[in-house]
């Protein structure tokens, strides 16, 4: 056999070695760009197409794909299967911050034919990294100033809800520092108005504001004021409605919901406590006998509602 006909032989079998190899797995390297200015980003996705049931091992990427090319996100996988193959690929975001002309390398994949451990490589690629052109014909500029934007609603809105909560938690630290600090200096007068039933407090109260006569000298919103934070107090103990922090309204639907049969007593604090409003908020300036008429309806109020109430803690302390 001549040298001619050898060699014929030799590049047919590489060929056939070659297209075996193409039909078994097929690795590429593929770039969104084959150019990109310092700092850019491009696309880096390596491609493997292989026969059906070929197992094979993707490269483990990590930061770097050579010394000037580097990888900035983590890999974003996709696979496909059919009767014809598999298709892997997995994507990158690629940077470089060197200009020049550089070699994005083979990739390897690692496969296993017939027992037998096997390589495939894809092509190495040339990627063209640009330094951004600088007119040095042109006079230096001052570095511009941070840009002035507006603070928008929705930025101020975390912050003014922190403030309030704080000035919110310091109303309220200072009002129980000063309860405290009254208890310590005054025990036995705080001892004996827990002791004390809610409506003996409220008609010692009522008695003197009713000597004080306060509106009789022209303290018509100091008398209301009074007037209507006793009766409150005298709510809140004896029914455990928040009185002191609820509006008229919520007082009255509340008080409604615990006694609704006490038709005149709801209309007598209604009475009471919406003039109390116009006198404290709108300047009412009622007439004197209306400021007689509401201290006594106060009475009136306490008087027809503490005995069912108080019959039942006695009966229990008794119990």
């Amino acid at each position: 056999m001549n040298h001619s006909v050898k060699y014929i032989l030799v590049y047919a079998l590489l060929f056939l070695a070659m297209a075996l190899h193409a039909q078994l797995i097929s690795v590429r390297s593929l770039v969104s760009s084959d150019s990109l200015m310092i700092g850019d980003q491009v696309n880096f996705t390596l491609r493997v197409e292989a026969a059906p049931d070929l197992p094979f091992n993707m490269p483990l990427l990590q930061d770097t794909l050579s010394s000037s090319l580097e990888l900035l996100s983590p890999v974003m996988g996709d696979t496909s299967l059919s009767d014809d193959g598999q298709v892997v690929e997995h994507s990158y975001v690629m940077t470089s911050f060197e200009s020049g002309m550089h070699m994005l390398p083979a990739q390897e994949v690692h496969y296993e034919y017939n027992g037998q451990a096997d390589t495939a490589r894809s092509m190495p690629l040339m990627i063209q990294v640009y330094e951004p052109v600088v007119d040095t014909t042109q006079a230096i500029k001052p570095i511009k100033p941070p840009l002035n934007t507006p603070l928008s609603f929705r930025e101020a809105l975390p912050w003014l809800a922190g403030g309030l909560g704080g000035l919110l938690l310091v109303i309220l630290g200072g009002m129980l520092l000063r309860r405290y600090l009254q208890r310590k200096r005054h025990p036995e007068e705080y001892e004996a108005r827990d002791l004390e039933p809610a409506h003996i407090i409220a008609f010692r109260e009522l008695d003197k504001l009713k000597a004080e006569k306060i509106w009789e000298k022209g303290e018509v919103k100091q008398f209301y004021t009074s007037l209507t934070e006793i009766t409150r107090t005298y709510i809140e103990r004896q029914y455990g409605i928040p009185a002191m922090e609820s509006t008229t309204e919520e007082i009255l639907q509340a008080f409604r919901r615990s006694s609704p049969e006490d038709s005149l007593l709801d209309e007598i604090l209604q009475e009471l406590l919406q003039l109390a409003d116009l006198v404290k908020f709108a300047k009412e300036d009622p007439l004197p006998v209306h400021n007689q008429t509401n201290l006594n309806n106060a009475y009136i109020f306490v008087q027809k509602t503490y005995p069912h109430f108080y019959r039942e803690e006695v009966k229990d302390e008794q119990d």
